[in-house]
């Protein structure tokens, strides 16, 4: 079944919606409801929903300003609004935002029905896109193993993908990998099979929580591949698999990695999961990608891979020890590198981000100025104002009244 979270402000209306509608009959489950938009966005995670019925108008934060939110971050998300206002500035916006249907209130129950078994084919056609190309993915997988890459391995993998995997779905990442002779498994033994196993068994438990990646063993070596789809859903990823290169069409690994390298970031990864899960919930996922083999592009890598975390969890009280951990290095290395390659420090780099994000909710949304504070990783709200009025030389407020549509009390 497909999930659907229902989002309205008055109750009787949502109480009506989960009675009176023969959801189980279409294929739909009710995960849960919302009283407005910013409910409805703190829930994504913990309800994992596949479709949002919303209300248009609400206070607090508005359907439109919901999706606007919800569609950065699950681009796969339906959106159905309603709405009692025949209003050609909300269809518009809607029409804007890609929504699968606008609906009158008050609701025609047969009109919401054949809507909602539309959306349920359109599901359903995504479905068996993703699993055809995973399949095909597989084939592609196979193909790789069966001669060297050459030197122009990059423009060649481009052209199979693009025969294999013709406009659909996107561009697939892919890694390959081989066993290093100097490789010792913990068991002191070299055969390649057991470093196999012992890499297979790194990656299983980190995919533990998603679904298999194609992947294909051929003598001491091994191709990994992942849709971009697969590996930016924050509710079915965790962590990305250390062995998936995110860059394919700008970066492909133009030498084969050691398996060695690939077990012992499997395991790291595996352990800083726990503690991430366990320090801020299993609802987020981090960008972790194996570093190059040479010292400049595989400190690029780090900062890189910092930097997506910072973007992710701006909101969290990140220290300098945590991401140090996170990149395997020294606290002082960390600094050190991070603004030779960003030309930022940790903290500014950390204060743009949440500066940036507070500045499209003061544009976007009605949050109050306390609640965009905590929001952004600020307990206090005096000291998120000083701060936005340092970087911005406005108060919070005043760069909201400024935008186009606020006006000052």
């Amino acid at each position: 079944m497909y999930k659907i979270m229902l989002v309205d402000d008055e109750h009787i209306e949502i109480e009506t919606l989960k009675r009176f509608v023969p959801w189980e009959e279409m294929g739909f489950e009710v995960a849960g409801t919302a009283k407005n938009g910013r409910e409805a966005l703190s829930r994504m995670e913990e309800l994992s929903p596949d479709i949002v019925i919303t209300d248009v108008r609400m206070p607090i934060m508005d359907g439109i300003q919901f999706a606007k939110a919800a569609k950065k971050r699950w681009p796969r998300l339906i959106v159905i609004f309603m709405s009692g206002y025949d209003d050609f500035a909300y269809v518009k916006s809607a029409l804007m935002l890609e929504a699968s249907g606008y609906l009158l209130k008050p609701l025609d129950i047969d009109e919401l029905q054949e809507r909602m078994l539309k959306v349920r084919q359109k599901c359903a056609e995504e479905e068996r896109s993703r699993l055809s190309s995973r399949a095909l993915a597989s084939q592609y997988a196979k193909q790789l193993l069966q001669e060297e890459p050459p030197d122009a391995v990059e423009n060649e993998l481009k052209e199979m993908l693009d025969e294999l995997l013709p406009g659909a779905t996107g561009v697939y990442s892919v890694m390959l990998v081989t066993i290093d002779a100097a490789y010792k498994p913990a068991s002191d033994s070299s055969e390649p099979a057991q470093a196999k196993a012992k890499v297979l068994q790194g990656m299983q438990r980190l995919m533990a929580d998603a679904q298999a990646l194609p992947f294909e063993w051929q003598e001491d070596r091994l191709v990994v591949l992942a849709a971009p789809g697969e590996v930016h859903l924050a509710e079915q990823w965790h962590a990305k698999l250390a062995v998936v290169c995110p860059w394919i069409t700008t970066c492909l690994y133009p030498h084969p990695v050691p398996l060695s390298q690939v077990y012992e970031t499997c395991l790291h990864l595996q352990q800083f999961r726990g503690r991430h899960m366990a320090k801020h919930g299993s609802g987020q996922y981090i960008e972790a990608t194996p570093a190059p083999s040479g010292g400049a592009d595989r400190h690029a890598a780090m900062v890189h891979q910092v930097k997506s975390l910072i973007d992710l969890e701006f909101g969290s009280a990140l220290t300098i020890d945590y991401l140090a951990e996170y990149a395997y290095l020294s606290p002082n290395h960390l600094r050190m590198l991070f603004k030779e390659y960003t030309g930022y420090t940790v903290l500014e780099y950390m204060t743009k981000v949440r500066m940036d994000r507070a500045a499209e909710l003061l544009r976007d949304t009605d949050m109050k100025i306390h609640e965009i504070a905590t929001f952004v990783g600020y307990e206090s709200a005096s000291h998120f104002g000083a701060v936005f009025h340092k970087r911005r030389g406005l108060t919070p407020n005043q760069y909201r009244n400024r935008q186009p549509g606020h006006s000052a009390p």
